[in-house]
């Protein structure tokens, strides 16, 4: 059990990473004036791009590929969060709805792959 939840936490943080990536490369077109904003802003996508691709490849070596791609949808919640924080997105019921939903589904496919 214990190194189930310990593998569940790698596969989350690494699913972070990946939303921390996209952020940063969507502020990389932001300020486009400043070349040094740019360079700093996609340089760090692309690293982070880099430390996600290791996690995943340690994800995938300890569980199944169907249950660690579907858990990629929890990169919505994080994707509305940041836009939120970071570039003043508006949030509005259609995407709370739509985040939910995605939780719920990769609830019962976890679900459904624990009572089996």
């Amino acid at each position: 059990m214990k190194n189930k939840i310990k593998n569940i936490v790698l596969l989350e943080i690494s699913f972070f990473i990946y939303s921390l990536s996209a952020m940063c490369l969507k502020n990389s077109t932001y300020n486009t004036s400043e070349i040094i904003h740019i360079i700093i802003f996609f340089g760090l996508g692309v690293l982070l791009l880099g430390v996600y691709a290791i996690l995943w490849q340690q994800v995938l070596k300890k569980m199944p590929l169907n249950i660690a791609f579907s858990n990629k949808g929890i990169t919505i919640v994080w994707g509305i969060i940041w836009g939120r924080i970071i570039f003043n997105e508006n949030i509005n019921l259609g995407m709370i709805i739509g985040a939910l939903l995605v939780v719920l589904g990769i609830v019962l496919i976890m679900y459904k792959k624990e009572v089996n």
